[in-house]
């Protein structure tokens, strides 16, 4: 009986020896983490702001060495913390990232808001949303398939990289209906919606889309040709009065004159989409996103709480970001869809700016 209460001891003794080794090395991993990214630059990570602002966008509070502080606090700490590391700091910075909502502060304790994933995690993530990826692709493949025969038949052929990206994967899905949009998102003093960094960028261009009311333009960092947004503004305010049939401000004509958008009496050039209208285009979109978000929904009701994510709706925007990384890679390596010369930073002529820009109209009101 006494040697089985003895081994019983040891046996305790050696798994609680074995827990303190687990959690000592799992802060020791955290530690190096934190270590790895202060230090590293703020243009070798991938940083996403998908956010409305009116005067402050979120990037905007990133001064002096701000970004070495955010990586420092990533695991919430003292300014001792700064010290220990050499990251020179003042009051009035740590108050500016507070005011940003990038920082947050308890009795001292200083942790980052933000989203800042190391390079372990970053490569986790990126596995987890391609494995997701690849499975929900089997289920959208024949929409997407018969959904870019729409968009030819429409006379959309040569926009079809830009509708599928920067309309249906990048747009239609933020309804709220489907997933969160900035405008819905929370809220951050003068920015709402969500901003968070990957250790790295993706092997690809970086790749968006700018909205300008109903006007829509897709770009990447190799685009040459940039209409002005003050420009595209006053188009998109012509296009609201008429719904995306001819403009007739003829100084807006003029403006935009050979930049594919219209022709020289006001006719529009570039696709003209009616959301919530149901035509065949409009059926697709939405069967489409509707399956994305409600399975993005459903992975991410746990995935968020793994990744330290503090909330599940934001959890779900970051989550879906890199599975439409992985979709659009699919997409292009099936040759589905192929990026017009345009956006690879091809001197093609500012004419083609057409071919990645389209007119959203909301028909929900008819």
């Amino acid at each position: 009986m006494k040697t089985n209460r003895l081994i019983t001891s040891i046996l305790c003794a050696a798994t609680a020896i074995v827990a303190i080794a687990q959690q000592q090395m799992s802060d020791s991993i955290k530690t190096q983490e934190t270590d790895a990214l202060v230090g590293r630059p703020y243009k070798l990570f991938d940083t996403s702001a998908f956010c409305s602002y009116s005067n402050f966008h979120p990037s905007q509070y990133l001064t002096d060495n701000n970004w070495d502080i955010l990586c420092a606090f990533v695991h919430p700490g003292t300014v001792a913390k700064l010290d220990s590391l050499g990251i020179t700091y003042c009051k009035s910075q740590l108050r500016l990232l507070e005011v940003g909502d990038l920082l947050s502060s308890n009795n001292g304790v200083y942790a980052t808001s933000m989203n800042i994933f190391g390079k372990s995690e970053t490569a986790a993530i990126r596995k987890e949303s391609k494995e997701f990826a690849d499975s929900i692709f089997l289920s959208i493949e024949p929409e997407i398939t018969q959904l870019i025969s729409d968009f030819v038949k429409a006379g959309y052929a040569r926009q079809t990289y830009s509708l599928v990206f920067s309309y249906l994967l990048d747009n239609y899905i933020w309804d709220d209906k489907r997933l969160a949009s900035p405008i819905s998102c929370e809220d951050h003093g003068t920015w709402s919606g969500s901003y968070w960094a990957m250790y790295e960028s993706r092997p690809h261009d970086k790749i968006g889309t700018n909205g300008y009311g109903p006007v829509i333009q897709n770009w990447t960092d190799n685009l040459g040709y940039w209409l002005s947004s003050g420009k595209l503004l006053s188009f998109a305010q012509e296009v609201r009065k008429t719904q995306g049939s001819r403009i007739e401000n003829k100084d807006v004509i003029d403006a935009i004159a050979g930049w594919g958008l219209t022709d020289e009496n006001g006719n529009i050039l570039i696709p003209v989409l009616h959301r919530n209208s149901n035509d065949n285009i409009d059926y697709l979109c939405r069967s489409i996103t509707d399956k994305l978000s409600d399975a993005v929904k459903k992975y991410c009701s746990a995935w968020h709480t793994g990744h330290n994510i503090h909330s599940e709706r934001v959890g779900q925007i970051i989550f879906y970001h890199e599975v439409m990384w992985d979709l659009l890679d699919m997409l292009e390596s099936k040759g589905m869809i192929t990026m017009p010369a345009i956006l690879k930073g091809e001197e093609v002529g500012k004419q083609h700016f057409g071919d990645i820009c389209f007119i959203v109209v909301d028909d929900s009101g008819k």
